[in-house]
């Protein structure tokens, strides 16, 4: 049986997470206690606390149902669902999410994107994901046609059975493609009572977009591929994937011609080799705070937002770009839809190139009877062998993808509650905003 790295789905929310201290409306004082309530108003934006917040935890690649399914038309992080179809793990200070206990007085929102904090890429071959124990193939750096045809990297059958052609792996720049294309695919839409906007802006406009590392401590260095690998490779086999990723094993030499089979079949030479243990990584990525924001990460309000408990508080991110919505499922989903698995160069262009001549094998005059692709054997007399490659990529990526809400303001206690409804009456306009 396989093993998973991929754990199963967890949801935690407000009665499971540790307790937090909460800072009240009039910083503890008693309702009504002199210049409390105006500390409050007046305070500064960055001291203002986090009163709820929700986060997922997204690891790539989804299926294509799993991404259509949560990046429609709208997203909803405050969604009532324990079970969002591709989302890993949900962590929310909510008891029932996207509903307050408490009455609160807003002063903003933070809007977050959070992606790996590094990016490499690699290459290797797509192999069938075994059933069962298997000796592993080798990956060679490249493989003709004659090389699968001949059995160049395996006794038996050819290795077309179990050999799916050349990959990439990539771990990290396909998490920040889909972040960055869906803060520009989406319009933030906070909505409260019925159909109050509190804001109505464009999510690049208000979101705060982490890189783990800012232009000063970005830089390069190598890590090894093999435990990411591993990781994807789980995380494939949970998503239903018929292939997993090899790294490079072996390097092509070049080719001799077999005597052991009829007319002296063409077959790769290859040795092995480490040099695909290491990939070099570079760490930060982009770093994006929205204009509203004010280079903070979060997004004040202008006016003091009353907020009523029992009340779902309407946080939408809703599709407004067709463009960047097609890249960011693009980057999220496992088949890269619409480029499907196997991605070609070109529509009208097949995944192997033109054979090299047409003549017999090793027919040096046949060379100008057709475009040469000739490889030059290792045999004691060399010959020309025609050689054609796949140029088709199965790419195979990884990494998380976080994206939260988190809401700044005050817990209004009943008491301070009653006081600001006769005192403070601006700050008490529901879910418009008080002048």
């Amino acid at each position: 049986m396989a093993k998973s790295i991929v754990a199963k789905k967890s949801a935690k929310w407000g009665q499971d997470r540790e307790k937090v201290r909460r800072v009240p409306f009039g910083l503890g004082q008693a309702p009504g206690t002199p210049g409390a309530a105006e500390k409050c108003l007046r305070c500064s934006f960055g001291n203002i606390p986090v009163i709820e917040e929700v986060i997922w935890t997204i690891p790539l690649p989804l299926t294509v149902e799993e991404a259509t399914s949560t990046f429609g038309d709208t997203v909803n992080l405050l969604s009532g669902s324990s079970a969002v179809p591709g989302v890993q793990s949900i962590d929310s200070t909510f008891l029932i999410n996207g509903i307050l206990q408490t009455d609160i007085l807003a002063q903003g929102v933070g809007v977050h994107v959070f992606c790996e904090p590094m990016s490499f890429s690699t290459i290797g071959n797509a192999f069938e994901a075994p059933s069962s124990t298997v000796v592993p193939p080798p990956s060679p750096d490249v493989v003709t046609a004659n090389d699968v045809v001949n059995s160049a990297l395996g006794p038996g059958a050819p290795i077309s059975a179990t050999f799916e052609g050349p990959a990439v792996f990539e771990w990290g720049a396909d998490v920040w493609r889909a972040g960055w294309n869906f803060i520009n695919a989406y319009q933030f839409q906070w909505k409260t009572s019925q159909r109050e906007l509190v804001l109505n802006e464009s999510a690049a406009d208000v979101s705060y977009f982490g890189s783990f590392a800012d232009a000063l401590a970005s830089g390069t260095s190598e890590v090894p591929v093999i435990e990411y690998v591993a990781t994807v490779n789980a995380t494939y086999r949970a998503k239903g994937s018929t292939t997993i990723f090899m790294p490079v094993t072996h390097r092509r030499v070049g080719s001799i011609t077999s005597t052991g089979a009829a007319g002296g079949a063409n077959v790769g030479v290859f040795h092995p080799t480490r040099d695909y243990d290491l990939a070099p990584v570079t760490w930060g990525g982009l770093r994006w705070q929205g204009y509203g924001c004010r280079g903070q990460m979060y997004r004040p309000i202008e006016s003091p937002c009353f907020l009523e408990r029992g009340i779902p508080i309407g946080m939408l991110f809703v599709a407004q770009d067709a463009v960047h919505q097609a890249s960011m499922l693009e980057a999220l989903t496992i088949t890269n839809e619409p480029l499907g698995t196997n991605i070609p160069v070109d529509v009208n262009l097949s995944c192997t190139t033109v054979e090299g001549f047409a003549g017999s094998l090793g027919a040096a005059a046949a060379v100008a009877a057709g475009p040469a692709m000739l490889e030059q054997t290792l045999d004691p007399t060399p010959l020309y062998a025609s050689q054609a490659v796949n140029v088709c990529r199965e790419v195979f990526k990884g990494g998380v993808l976080k994206l939260a809400i988190k809401l700044k303001g005050w817990e209004m206690p009943g008491g301070w509650k009653a006081y600001c409804q006769t005192n403070l009456p601006q700050i008490m306009a529901g879910g418009q905003q008080a002048g």
